[in-house]
């Protein structure tokens, strides 16, 4: 019993490894054997050809690898053609831009002329000697802006130029406020020119006319103004009627309120904290329009200041 079933176990194996031996003969039969390939036209003799199969396979793996990069390069290539289109696109809409940008300014500016004319006719002398705090500026061709590639572009000149434009805007804004309420108010001199402190709960501790400089450089300068020193946070009330004209960052003042009174009057008031007003508001004598503080060009808390008449500096201390 033993002996045949021994027997039996070496046939099976045998057997095993006959059918792997002829797999393997099958195997290379297929891919090492030519194969024949006939092509039979409808008219004409027939093509007889015979290849590996192992060489068909090659080929159709090759074609494969061919359509597919060729799909790939298509569509790249639609890719491309749609940025393209696109870029073509925001240039247009930025020349649109750049020409809407220009035209813009250029009414801004032609309104500076129209303001100067209304104030002529209404008698408004001070109106164009406002000592504005603003510098002068380059102007911008945004067309060779725009034409040029994205990385060459000064955003930050743009930035700036877009600024000054909205700040030009709001100033005439508050100009033409201010010649509405003039026209509404010319009889009202009286409220119109300053007579109170700005800051009741502080003394003056430095006078209008030359003095040597704060800052240690014993340097004679002329203060055009008053400097009121005070708590930290203490009120500054505005000392006539007027039309707000700026309320801001200042050179020099820093937070500062510059108010328009008419009648060749405005009021300046700098160093301060927590402006309560803004460009084209319309004020009251004894309003809050701010806090004392120390911003800008400052040796500690206290308020600057300054009274104009007719664009020129005139002593605080005469209009309280």
């Amino acid at each position: 019993m033993h002996h045949f079933i021994n027997k039996v176990i070496k046939t099976m194996k045998n057997d095993k490894m006959e059918i792997v031996r002829k797999s393997q003969s099958s195997l290379s039969r297929l891919f090492f054997e030519r194969m024949e390939i006939v092509l039979m036209p409808r008219f004409g003799a027939g093509i007889k050809f015979s290849v590996y199969p192992w060489a068909l396979l090659l080929f159709a793996a090759a074609w494969l690898a061919l359509t597919l990069y060729a799909l790939f390069a298509a569509a790249q290539n639609v890719d491309c053609k749609i940025i393209k289109a696109d870029n073509n696109i925001m240039k247009t809409k930025f020349a649109m831009i750049a020409e809407e940008l220009s035209r813009n300014r250029k009414y801004i500016e032609m309104s500076h002329t129209t303001d100067e004319q209304m104030r002529q006719m209404l008698g408004m002398k001070g109106g164009k000697h406002i000592n504005r705090p603003f510098g002068e500026e380059e102007e911008i061709n945004f067309k060779e802006v725009f034409a040029k590639n994205p990385t060459e572009i000064d955003e930050k000149q743009i930035n700036e130029y877009l600024s000054r434009t909205t700040e030009m805007a709001q100033e005439r804004l508050a100009s033409f406020q201010e010649i509405a309420w003039f026209y509404a108010n010319q009889k009202n001199i009286s409220d119109s020119t300053p007579s109170i402190k700005p800051a009741t709960d502080a003394v003056i501790t430095s006078g209008f006319g030359y003095r040597l400089s704060p800052f240690g450089t014993f340097i004679a300068s002329f203060h055009k103004g008053l400097d009121f020193a005070g708590k930290p946070n203490s009120k500054i009330r505005v000392t006539a009627d007027g039309v707000v004209r700026h309320a801001g960052w200042a050179q020099g003042y820093g937070q500062a309120v510059l108010v328009d009174h008419g009648f060749g009057y405005s009021t300046l008031y700098g160093h301060l904290a927590d402006i309560k007003v803004k460009a084209g508001d319309v004020v009251k004598r004894g309003q809050f329009i701010a806090n004392m503080g120390t911003t800008g060009r400052s040796t500690g808390v206290h308020l600057h200041y300054e009274v104009w008449k007719d664009g020129t500096p005139v002593n605080p201390r005469t209009y309280f």
